[in-house]
């Protein structure tokens, strides 16, 4: 009996594999360093599709299982970009849960596995204005898993999810509609200064919690002086001995991440009118750190943590989800 599904969330450099029962609980995981940014790199999509097929036959073995046992594979995330194992366009906002779950990809594998895998498109805007152009790959499914939690919060109708990561997104939720995204450049742009600049010695924790003044600070600099200035007062706390270790990371956490407060402010001020709830789908660190940025906004009212954990992935809460509505 085919009593398992197997969901391959990739990423630019990482792909874990999450084998799945028929309730969608979680029995096996496994990850492989291996993602879009090695095809990328290679040329060739081959390079990735040999990483997917050793994670599958890696959880079968693990598992005590044959091909014959898995009734589906499903796949989100960079894996449908054009160095993916397929390239699927963006599905366009909005997007209700029903119009996303009727958008998935079939795909017949056939160099290594010489079966369908179905897979999870990302979500785009479109404006013929480029500033206002958005999209994302991977956190969409997220999105989705996140909502039946909202639910048991209280959640008001409409509310800004923001996802924290390589690119933070914010997405405007109207129900189960998806409405918007705001795309940001921060855990890139966060990891690029901290591994190639001067900042490099700055902008290490040393496992000391945040200090908010600090983080205030950063981010009040940030409006009155804009990125550069705010950052290079950053390396002059460090050349000067001003401050703690922790106090300078703070403080360098608020002028990188409070770009992310300007944007959703924008877009609450000129196009989310109603928006007055903000939703963290992330760590502590990040949500204590998203909740100090966001204390005295004139626009966001309450901030509210979805926390992830090892244990817990809301894209197998949101393939869960989008089953249960496919037609």
């Amino acid at each position: 009996m085919k009593d398992y599904i197997l969901y391959y969330d990739s990423g630019t450099s990482n792909t874990r594999a999450y084998l799945l029962d028929r309730d969608f609980q979680v029995r096996y995981t496994a990850k492989k360093t291996v993602g879009s940014k090695d095809s990328a790199i290679s040329g060739s999509n081959r390079v990735l599709i040999e990483g997917l097929k050793e994670l599958y036959d890696h959880v079968l073995s693990a598992n005590s299982l044959e091909e014959g046992d898995i009734s589906a594979i499903y796949a989100s995330g960079m894996i449908t970009c054009a160095y993916g194992l397929k390239e699927v366009p963006h599905l366009a906002l909005p997007l209700t849960l029903e119009g996303f779950a009727d958008s998935l990809v079939p795909f017949l594998e056939d160099t290594c596995f010489h079966r369908e895998i179905v897979l999870i498109p990302g979500l785009k805007t479109v404006n013929d204005d480029i500033t206002y152009v958005n999209n994302m790959r991977g956190e969409e499914i997220e999105i989705i898993g996140a909502l039946d939690e909202l639910q048991s919060l209280g959640a008001p109708k409409d509310l800004a999810m923001i996802l924290p990561g390589s690119h933070t997104h914010v997405t405007y939720l109207q129900g189960e509609q998806i409405a918007d995204i705001i795309s940001n450049f921060t855990g890139e742009l966060f990891h690029a200064i901290q591994k190639d600049t001067i900042l490099s010695p700055v902008l290490v924790s040393d496992g000391s919690p945040l200090d908010p003044e600090m983080v205030r600070k950063g981010y009040e600099n940030l409006q009155k002086f804009g990125f550069n200035r705010a950052l290079y007062i950053c390396r002059a706390m460090d050349a000067f001995g001003k401050g703690t270790p922790a106090q300078r990371f703070s403080y360098g956490e608020g002028v990188i991440l409070g770009g992310v407060r300007q944007s959703l402010e924008y877009y609450c001020q000129h196009f989310w009118p109603n928006c007055r709830t903000a939703a963290l789908v992330s760590d502590e660190f990040m949500y204590r750190l998203f909740s100090i940025l966001l204390e005295d906004s004139p626009f966001i009212d309450q901030v509210l943590w979805l926390p992830i954990s090892r244990e817990k992935s809301y894209g197998v809460s949101g393939l869960k989800k989008i089953l249960s509505v496919r037609r």
